[in-house]
């Protein structure tokens, strides 16, 4: 069963950062769902070729910390026979549940278990799919102020591991995670952990508590963190699963539950210390790694030509798309009702249709960022990202449904749809005669969701993508 669960994280990522640059916008939304019908009276239609290419993209934010939205990490190691290899690990703190110093006094410590609890989603096949992970002491710290990229990474300890290799069944969490109704059981990663590597760890930090006025800084100056990976990078899975670390409770929540039992006063009583991921003051960052020199996919990206038949699209980091819409100012005098950027998936390419084989799915959403000539628009410098005119006012949520970006049904094709319209305009206003856009999927995912779509040269020209305009003749 896939969990591709429809949310508007990106968008909220998107609005933090955009209200941070800019005021709102009072413009009138026109739905291109509602825009007159073609045989309408000097209603008409016409179609812009549209040129693309395919360029990696490992820009992609992994350390994104904002109130209400989860955070998913993807831990495996997956191959694909068209994008090549991904490879995801995780690195995060933790802090005490229990803020004071001593946690540890009159206990003897008798067991500890690493917790990741399972996100509800992992990309491919789950079917009898396994993995085998392995976790490890950070020797290097993490600052909750600092961005972290796809590419970051930092440094564990190889030599002493936090646990042995670990053998967990993806098949079995993904069903867990449908029925699960015990919050004790809930499905993820339970790794036993080594007592004399941990407790050397564990004990220096809590002695950095003493007369600490901010415990939970001073803990992860002390303990700088756990990495998570596979224990084996030549061993691939079918799925990659993607665990969440801000669950609601000390089993649904990344975190090590240490099991103890006290010495004295009274003797013989069972204790659990709990250290978990508090996002409000612990740093998290997902390294994913990408090999595909190798791989169909490398095709594409050592090209710089915008004639290749195929393009293909990730969840970043990965493949995105490269488009320039050229020849706006051939566009008829009339009223814009519709600029729709079409974008066709390919129903029988070599590799699968990865929109609908059931094994690796597409994004269930694309997103459109302008890219600037150096003249339009104004003050946007060459080759530098802007916010498209049809995402105002950003702090409504109506732009987002007039954009669209979903895929549609369209004569037996599947076809991601984008529409532009006040770009269109826009652009047309200030004389400019091209839009240059960038096409991602979503960012909540990271490297999932594969897609291969029909290019500027394919053969068949109902697969390249176009802009299709529809407006009103002037009398």
């Amino acid at each position: 069963m896939k969990h591709f669960h429809s949310r508007i994280a990106f968008f909220l990522v998107f609005l933090y950062i955009a209200l941070s640059q800019t005021g709102c916008r009072e413009n009138t939304l026109i739905n291109s769902k509602v825009s007159p019908a073609i045989n309408a009276i000097n209603v008409y239609s016409v179609s812009l070729p549209c040129l693309a290419r395919t360029f990696y993209d490992d820009t992609s934010v992994t350390s994104t910390t904002l109130p209400g939205i989860p955070i998913y990490q993807g831990v495996g190691n997956l191959k694909d026979d068209f994008f090549g290899t991904m490879t995801g690990t995780t690195f995060f703190q933790v802090v005490p549940l229990d803020k004071s110093f001593g946690a540890y006094e009159n206990m003897t410590i008798d067991s500890a278990i690493l917790v990741l609890p399972y996100g509800g989603f992992a990309f491919g096949d789950v079917t009898g799919a396994t993995q085998t992970y392995q976790a490890f002491y950070m020797t290097e710290s993490l600052s909750y102020d600092s961005i972290y990229y796809s590419y970051s990474n930092k440094t564990f300890d190889p030599t002493y591991p936090l646990s042995e290799p670990t053998t967990v069944d993806i098949s079995w969490m993904e069903t867990a995670y449908d029925t699960a109704t015990q919050i004790k059981n809930f499905p993820g990663l339970r790794l036993k952990l080594k007592l004399p590597v941990l407790k050397n760890y564990l004990l220096h930090a809590d002695s950095a508590m003493i007369n600490s006025t901010s415990s939970d800084v001073d803990f992860v100056k002390a303990f700088n963190g756990i990495c998570i990976r596979v224990s084996d990078a030549n061993q691939y899975s079918k799925a990659y699963p993607f665990f969440r670390l801000d669950g609601g409770t000390i089993y649904s929540q990344a975190g090590i539950l240490v099991y103890t039992h006290t010495t004295a006063n009274p003797a013989d009583t069972a204790h659990l210390v709990t250290y978990y991921f508090n996002n409000n003051n612990c740093a998290h960052f997902n390294n994913i790694r990408k090999s595909y020199s190798h791989y169909p996919v490398n095709n594409l990206y050592s090209s710089a030509s915008y004639n290749s038949p195929i393009i293909a699209l990730q969840n970043q980091p990965g493949a995105s798309i490269d488009i320039v819409i050229p020849g706006l100012k051939n566009l008829p005098a009339g009223v814009l009702n519709k600029a729709e950027l079409q974008l066709t998936v390919l129903p029988d390419n070599p590799y699968g249709n990865y929109l609908t084989s059931g094994t690796f799915l597409g994004p269930e959403k694309v997103y459109p960022t302008g890219i600037g000539n150096g003249v339009y628009p104004a003050g946007i410098g060459y080759g530098l990202s802007y916010i498209l005119s049809d995402y105002f006012p950003v702090t409504s949520l109506s732009p987002l449904s007039i954009l669209d970006g979903y895929y549609h049904n369209m004569n037996g094709r599947r076809v991601y749809t984008v529409n532009i319209p006040r770009e269109v305009m826009t652009s047309i206003k200030a004389k400019n005669d091209t839009i240059h856009l960038h096409i991602n999927g979503t960012q909540d995912y990271y490297g999932s969701a594969h897609l291969v779509l029909g290019g500027s040269g394919h053969p068949d020209t109902q697969y390249r993508p176009k802009l299709f305009v529809v407006y009103s003749k002037l009398n």
